[in-house]
């Protein structure tokens, strides 16, 4: 603030001090801003990796799940069709209806004990698809 006895030149100083010191203040300002706004894009991108990370933890694990599901049904189906030869086999020495009846009875009766074992083999290697796809997202690669 200019006083009575100040003459130009002291305003003027005056003035050119003020000027440097907000000039020096705004510097300030504007390199703390600029380092939070580094850190908080630093924060950012290291975020953006890990979520990343654990969706591709997770696709992974889902493609090996959906590998070994398949592989399983592949499994199954060729147990079914032997299973199914079989049963054709055995019905072509068949002499009576007795002997049919009690062919096809055994046979269903293997037949569905065995489709509940393997329904069984399947959720279970659906619970675990599900907890490696899970896993993946909670615990992101490195």
């Amino acid at each position: 603030m200019a006083r009575e006895n100040d003459t130009p030149a002291d305003v003027s100083a005056a003035a050119a001090k003020a000027g440097e010191a907000a000039t020096k203040a705004g510097e300030r300002v504007t390199k703390e801003a600029t380092a939070q706004a580094e850190n908080a894009s630093k924060a950012a991108a290291g975020a953006f990796e890990a979520s990343g990370r654990a969706a591709t933890g997770a696709f992974e694990a889902s493609v090996r799940a959906v590998q070994d599901y398949q592989a399983k049904l592949v499994q199954f189906f060729q147990a079914n069709a032997e299973a199914n030869l079989q049963l054709a086999q055995k019905l072509t020495q068949t002499r009576s209806s007795a002997d049919f009846v009690e062919t096809m009875t055994s046979h269903m009766r293997e037949r569905i004990a065995l489709m509940t074992e393997q329904a069984k083999e399947l959720a279970a290697l659906s619970q675990e698809a599900a907890r490696s796809a899970v896993d993946a997202l909670a615990r992101p690669k490195r």
